[in-house]
C-alpha cells in the first residue's frame, strides 16, 4: 500500500477514523417521528400538485428548492401479490430533481408523498411506518406482513425492483423457481440457511429473511434481515450485508446474526491504482455489519491544482452540501478543507454519501450508501443543516 513521507499525518488521521468503526452506531440519524414539508410536485402529464412530503430531513437535503418531479413507476403491477393491499391504495413513483439528475423511490397516498432511499436507510423504516398508518394497511396475517416487507426493500433498496428476483429461497422450495436457468438454486450457491421464516408474536410478525444481487453472473451480495412488522410499524432490526457470503458469513453464522446495537466493520479489499487525471490511489473496502459497508479511496497528486480540481469537481457536482469546515490535525490546525456531500454515483442516478478531505497534494474520499453508516465510520452525527 502506498503511503508518502509527506502525508504521514494524513495516514494518522485516517488510521484514528478506522480505529473507531468497530464502536459507532449506525441508527445515528435515526428517529422515532418525521415530520413533512410542502413540496411542489411536476407531473409527467404537465400538472402541478403540492405535497406534504415525507421524510422531511430527507427532503430538504435532497429538493432544496422544495421542487420535484414524479412519474409513476408500473412495474409493480407485475408481481404484485393479492395480499399487498396496500398496492391497492397507493400509487408507486420514481421522485426526480427538476434536472433529472438523480431519482429516488417513492409512493403517494392523497397528498402525501412517502419518498425512500438507501441514502437515508436510517429513516427509511420511520417512513415505510408512516405510510402503513397513513393507509391502514397493516399486516392480518403471515403472507401480509412478508409481502409488506418486500415491498418495503423494493422501496428502500432494491429501486422497485422484482422481490422473486432478490429474496433468496431454498431449493427445497417448490413454490419459487431459481433464476439461474440451471439444477442448482441461487440459495444453493451461496450457501442460504433458509427461506424467508415469519413468527407471529400476538399483533407483531418477526421476520427473518436473506436477499441477493442478482445483477452478477454469480451472486455475491447477500443481505440477511431482521424486521418487525405490526398494525402499524415496521421496524427493522438486521440489515447485515456481506461481500463474498459463502466464506464470510457462513463460517460466523451465530456471531454475525446477534444483533448487539453496535455496528461493526472488518476490511473485505485494499488495492492500489491510478487514475485518468494522473493520481495515484490507495483504495479500502470496509465490510459492515449492519447497513451498507464503507469505501475509502486516497488519490494522491503531485500538485496542489490537481488535488484542488477534484475536490471542485465534488462540491460543483454534489446534490447537497450538507457541511464544510477545515481539516484538522490532531494539533487543531488546519490542513486543508472537508466536505460532507451527498452526490450521484457514476454508473446510475444513484445516491451515495461522501466524506471528502483535501490537504496540499492529496484527496482523500470515505463514501457509503447509508448517510448514516457513513456518520458512524466517521464517530460524528448529522451536523445542523440549513437548506
Amino acid at each position: 500500500m502506498l503511503s508518502h513521507p509527506n502525508n504521514l499525518s494524513v495516514a494518522l488521521r485516517l488510521a484514528v477514523v478506522l480505529f473507531a468503526l468497530t464502536f459507532c452506531s449506525s441508527w445515528v440519524c435515526a428517529s422515532k417521528e418525521q415530520g413533512s414539508v410542502t413540496i411542489k410536485i411536476y407531473r409527467e402529464n404537465g400538472t402541478v400538485a403540492h405535497y406534504r412530503a415525507y421524510p422531511e430531513n430527507a427532503v430538504k437535503l435532497l429538493f432544496p428548492k422544495s421542487e420535484a418531479v414524479i412519474e409513476p413507476e408500473e412495474s409493480l403491477k407485475k408481481w404484485q401479490p393479492s395480499s399487498v393491499t396496500i398496492l391497492k391504495k397507493i400509487q408507486t413513483v420514481r421522485v426526480s430533481d427538476t434536472e433529472r439528475r438523480f431519482n429516488v423511490m417513492g409512493a403517494t397516498f392523497g397528498d402525501q408523498l412517502f419518498i425512500f432511499d438507501g441514502i437515508f436507510s436510517d429513516n427509511n423504516s420511520v417512513t415505510m411506518s408512516l405510510l402503513i398508518r397513513a393507509t391502514a394497511s397493516g399486516p392480518r396475517n403471515k403472507a401480509e406482513a412478508l409481502d409488506l416487507a418486500k415491498l418495503y426493500l423494493t422501496l428502500s433498496y432494491y429501486r422497485f425492483a422484482d422481490p422473486d428476483r432478490f429474496v433468496a429461497y431454498k431449493a427445497s422450495d417448490s413454490t419459487k423457481k431459481n433464476n439461474l436457468g440451471n439444477s442448482r438454486s441461487v440459495s444453493d450457491i451461496i450457501g442460504i440457511s433458509h427461506s424467508p421464516q415469519v413468527v407471529q408474536k400476538g399483533a407483531t410478525y418477526a421476520l427473518d429473511f436473506y436477499s441477493y444481487d442478482d445483477s452478477g453472473v454469480i451472486p455475491t451480495k447477500v443481505s440477511h434481515w431482521q424486521i418487525n412488522v405490526s398494525p402499524d410499524t415496521l421496524e427493522e432490526r438486521l440489515s447485515a450485508h456481506h461481500e463474498g457470503f459463502h466464506q464470510q458469513y457462513s463460517k460466523a453464522t451465530s456471531e454475525t446474526t446477534q444483533t448487539t446495537g453496535k455496528i461493526k466493520f472488518s476490511p473485505s479489499i485494499m488495492a492500489d491504482g491510478f487514475t485518468d487525471d494522473g493520481a495515484i490511489t490507495d483504495i479500502q473496502s470496509w465490510a459492515s455489519s449492519d447497513g451498507p459497508g464503507v469505501q475509502r479511496t486516497h488519490f494522491y497528486y503531485k500538485s496542489h491544482e490537481k488535488a484542488d480540481k477534484r475536490m471542485q469537481d465534488y462540491l460543483h457536482n454534489a446534490v447537497a452540501i450538507i457541511e464544510t469546515r477545515p481539516w484538522l490535525d490532531s494539533q487543531g490546525k488546519s490542513v486543508g478543507t472537508q466536505a460532507l456531500v451527498i452526490r450521484i454515483t457514476d454508473s446510475e442516478k444513484a445516491l451515495i454519501a461522501s466524506e471528502i478531505f483535501e490537504d496540499e497534494s492529496s484527496v482523500l474520499e470515505i463514501s457509503c450508501f447509508s448517510l448514516g453508516n457513513l456518520l458512524a465510520v466517521l464517530h460524528r452525527e448529522l451536523p445542523d443543516w440549513k437548506h
